[in-house]
């Protein structure tokens, strides 16, 4: 694998940010697609993937920092924003991303599933470049295998080095390319199903690529679940409810592509 994509200055360029800036960006511009063949303004994806960009990167890390605190001192409290030493979580980013969506719909009258249904598709698109990285960066590592299907990482890596492992970061990128297709092609019967089906479908996959993982996460009830398993429990309980809520509310005609 390949940690770092090149140097610029003597400095290293770190292939998981490279990875994340891209997927965010491509996000963004699939996102406008959608937006004005969903019948809303193309220019609205443009305020929406920012919103993502900073509401990702900020609630993804505010969740890694909380689930890793013991990796933190006191003595160093910078190293809390050195992105470069630890990642992001990504149920944190989406979570902080759904609330700023919520106030910004709230704000230019729009409806909130309106707006997530428009960007659900890129989630899925962005999610699998950002995993690209993770791939590349050694992180998100599987428990060791004897399987064929199998990965070893180099030294330099997030992951110890010369061990086989689960690739479960393939998992994730082979997973959230076919989430991406299933959300941009599958005719939406009302409005809010994108994001019920996001959340539903990667919530129920997250939980079960969670048990092939072997880096450290965090865990609750006294390791019974990870993390990631409680969090795709409650999302899975919320996309539920969207379905229930939302059935009897037709998307409004668009416009052909």
């Amino acid at each position: 694998m390949h940690p770092f994509l090149f140097h610029i200055g003597g400095h290293a360029i770190p292939a998981y940010g490279v990875l994340v800036g891209l997927g965010f960006f491509i996000g963004l511009l699939v996102g406008g697609v959608r937006a004005r063949r969903d019948g809303l303004p193309f220019d609205l994806a443009w305020d929406l993937g920012i919103i993502a960009m900073v509401a990702g990167i900020v609630g993804g890390r505010a969740e890694y920092v909380r689930t890793h605190l013991w990796r933190f001192s006191w003595d160093e409290p910078l190293k809390v924003f050195a992105l470069g030493e630890g990642g992001l979580v990504f149920y944190g980013g989406l979570t902080l991303t759904l609330v700023c969506y919520a106030i910004y719909g709230r704000w230019k009258g729009l409806s909130f599933f309106a707006l997530t249904d428009a960007m659900a598709p890129s989630v899925g698109l962005g999610h699998a470049l950002g995993r690209v990285g993770c791939l590349l960066a050694g992180c998100c590592y599987g428990a060791p295998t004897d399987s064929w299907w199998q990965v070893t990482f180099p030294e330099g890596a997030v992951a110890p080095a010369g061990v086989a492992r689960v690739p479960t970061q393939v998992h994730e990128i082979a997973f959230n390319l076919a989430l991406f297709a299933l959300l941009w092609l599958l005719p939406r019967r009302f409005v809010g199903q994108r994001l019920a089906l996001l959340l539903m479908l990667y919530g129920i996959f997250r939980a079960w690529n969670e048990t092939l993982r072997a880096d450290d996460r965090g865990f609750v009830f006294d390791g019974l679940l990870s993390t990631g398993q409680a969090t795709s429990i409650v999302l899975g309980v919320v996309a539920i409810a969207i379905a229930i809520t939302q059935r009897n509310v037709r998307p409004a005609s668009a416009p052909a592509p």
